[in-house]
């Protein structure tokens, strides 16, 4: 697993604004409602929509569950989120050169599955960039809700948590994790990792043992 090799050359500029404006106005919303559902400020918002300022990942996060969409659909570019089809038989096919990436202090994050609206399960190709060794810079630390499977793809990184030790995570180990306890990964050896990420989000969970998901997703 050590020779994956994720292309990131093609890093987007923050182009989030006109979208999450556009969605809000959609929704015939105030800037003071979104506020109030994501929690964050007014001014954090104005900057967002006016390309100001590139949200932090958190920021994403906050965003995503406060309008109830999923944060693929803001991560993912070129696409009209603030339109929603029913699928039958639904299935799509990322290709590897197809992947955009958006730009976050920490991480480059890009959808996998994009196309595809309304999905359960949000899978994310993550590059973390090698920060500053205490694991402070750019979001720090995050708590949302839902759940999160991390699997290292390349590199190295650490895992840190607010109720146990860090833990050290190599090419072809993973980590399942309540994303409500406080978390942050740190990228390790002096080098970017790149990692896989499956986030899914609050009110879809269908029971500690999955059981229920793996019944739907093998019918």
């Amino acid at each position: 697993m050590s020779d994956v090799n994720i292309d990131t050359k093609g890093v987007s500029e923050p182009t989030l604004g006109p979208r999450v404006r556009r969605l809000r106005k959609s929704l015939a919303m105030t800037l003071a409602e979104v506020a109030e559902v994501t929690g964050l400020s007014i001014s954090a918002l104005s900057k967002i929509e006016n390309d100001q300022v590139s949200p932090t990942f958190t920021n994403l996060m906050r965003l995503a569950e406060g309008l109830q969409i999923q944060l693929s659909d803001l991560v993912a570019l070129d696409r009209d989120i603030t339109h929603v089809s029913s699928v039958s038989a639904r299935m799509t096919v990322s290709r590897r050169d197809e992947v955009q990436f958006r730009s976050t202090p920490r991480y480059d994050i890009g959808a996998l599955a994009a196309d595809l609206l309304n999905k359960r399960m949000t899978p994310l190709i993550e590059r973390v960039r090698i920060g500053d060794s205490d694991g402070d810079a750019g979001d720090g630390m995050i708590s949302h809700g839902g759940e999160e499977f991390v699997y290292v793809l390349s590199g190295a990184i650490e895992v840190r948590t607010e109720h146990y030790q860090p833990v050290r995570l190599d090419p072809g180990d993973s980590i399942y994790l309540d994303s409500t306890m406080a978390h942050t990964y740190v990228a390790l050896d002096d080098t970017d990792a790149h990692v896989l990420t499956i986030w899914l989000a609050p009110g879809t969970q269908t029971g500690a043992d999955g059981i229920e998901m793996a019944q739907e997703m093998l019918s």
